[in-house]
């Protein structure tokens, strides 16, 4: 049992990662480009996505009262008649939801990347970033396709909470959030040698590693949470600002709990 959290607050870590951000903004927001980038990526297509499924609604957008009208009648459908809901829903073709797939991942690589540089100027002020190179890292064969067995077994986990109920969702996230750093460090602690057993044991090392955690980094989330929703109504342009602060905060969470937990 860690019987030393109590000395990590949500403020304690929040304040770090200020000033770490303010230390170096143009450095932190550079390294950040490709995931602000696919942040605006995503908005650009995934409003077209919901033009086009408004359109095969017979929605009209640019009319707030027929759209207003439409909706209360779809909504009358559904009611009336849930076997039509189906008829309602969004649905993707194969070859498009292989490409949300393909994006994703892309994205979840390039943050992983970016938690990486952070972790490693974090520990070694003196490291040189090469922005480009290192926010790719994860795609490099030291990571690659472990980062495939891995990203594929979290999100297994957390459809299957979700499924479950809510709760069950939001403890696997909890516990298994930090799967990523813990899979770098122990590659690190093996000279760069990996397997499957390695990755799939990151997975009870993060749920070790949250004991007496938990509440903190849920604080963390519930705050990024309302940022994004704020962010989502500037059409992401608080990414630029963001983003580099969301990696910068998780990235000090786990060191400060792999600290804490080496002093005991």
């Amino acid at each position: 049992m860690n019987t030393n959290f109590n000395r990590i607050s949500a403020i304690e870590i929040r304040r770090e990662a200020h000033r770490a951000f303010r230390k170096d903004i143009k450095g932190n927001i550079s390294l950040n480009v490709i995931p602000i980038l696919l942040r605006f990526l995503a908005v650009f297509f995934g409003t077209k996505l919901y033009t086009s499924w408004m359109a095969n609604l017979n929605v009209n957008l640019a009319d707030p009262n027929q759209t207003s009208q439409r909706l209360a009648e779809i909504s009358s459908n559904m009611a009336n008649d849930p076997s039509s809901v189906d008829k309602y829903m969004l649905t993707l073709t194969p070859q498009t939801s292989v490409i949300v797939y393909a994006f994703m991942f892309f994205f979840i690589m390039a943050c992983v990347g970016v938690s990486y540089t952070v972790l490693d100027k974090l520990r070694n002020p003196d490291y040189q970033i090469n922005a480009l190179r290192d926010s790719l890292q994860a795609f490099s064969g030291r990571y690659f396709f472990p980062m495939i067995f891995i990203t594929a077994l979290f999100g297994l986990f957390l459809e299957a909470g979700f499924m479950l109920y809510f709760i069950p969702g939001v403890w696997f996230l909890l516990i298994f959030s930090q799967v990523f750093l813990v899979f770098k460090d122990d590659v690190e602690s093996q000279q760069g040698k990996w397997s499957l057993r390695m990755a799939f044991s990151t997975f009870s090392r993060s749920s070790i590693l949250m004991r007496g955690y938990k509440w903190t980094y849920f604080s963390l989330c519930l705050e990024f949470f309302f940022w994004e929703i704020l962010n989502a109504m500037t059409h992401e342009l608080l990414s630029v600002w963001l983003q580099p602060y969301e990696q910068l905060t998780m990235t000090v969470f786990y060191q400060k709990v792999l600290e804490n937990n080496q002093q005991k």
